[in-house]
């Protein structure tokens, strides 16, 4: 929904993407190869963009310390001033144990002291199986979870323009 809203708005796309075979070839959207566990990769991906949009849900929170890192590192040796972490953070908000809690306070501590424009964003649940073109329709009930997230998607790129949320959590809900 994210690369859908932001080639309407014709705002260049870099997708850092493990295969570059994902994504459908399209005006506007070019693929990087990086692979999220590197700040190497990621830093190399990264030069001269302007923000990182990093999606995070599916990933567990015992599995973010890494992956987190990489982006931080990787964002701060190719000098991309903006990252917005996209996921689920509700354990950082109400943490179920002491490691979830250790977890957050290491996250917290990594991005407080990076210097980094950063946003945590609690993204909504998305549905199965949406891609790029879901986006462009409109109609049944399908489409009407695709309006819901692509609303959403336009709210990020918002802030992204207004500058707002800087080094917060935001909770986008439909």
């Amino acid at each position: 929904a994210l690369i859908a809203a932001a080639l309407q708005r014709q705002i260049e796309v870099s997708a850092l993407q493990a295969d570059l075979n994902s994504l459908q070839a399209r005006p506007g959207l070019r693929c990087k190869p990086a692979s999220l566990a590197s700040s190497i990769e990621v830093s190399q991906a990264a030069a001269g963009l302007d923000l990182l949009f990093a999606p995070l849900s599916d990933y567990a929170a015992e599995a973010l310390p890494p992956i987190c890192a990489a982006l931080i590192d990787g964002a701060l040796r190719a000098e991309v001033p903006r990252l917005f972490l996209l996921g689920h953070w509700q354990w950082l908000v109400a943490p179920r144990d002491a490691g979830e809690e250790q977890l957050g306070a290491g996250l917290e501590r990594s991005l407080t002291v990076s210097g980094l424009d950063w946003t945590l964003v609690e993204v909504p649940s998305l549905p199965a199986g949406l891609r790029i073109d879901d986006f462009s329709r409109a109609g049944d009930v399908a489409e009407v979870e695709a309006a819901r997230v692509f609303a959403c998607a336009e709210a990020l790129l918002d802030e992204v323009r207004l500058g707002l949320h800087k080094r917060q959590c935001l909770r986008l809900a439909p």
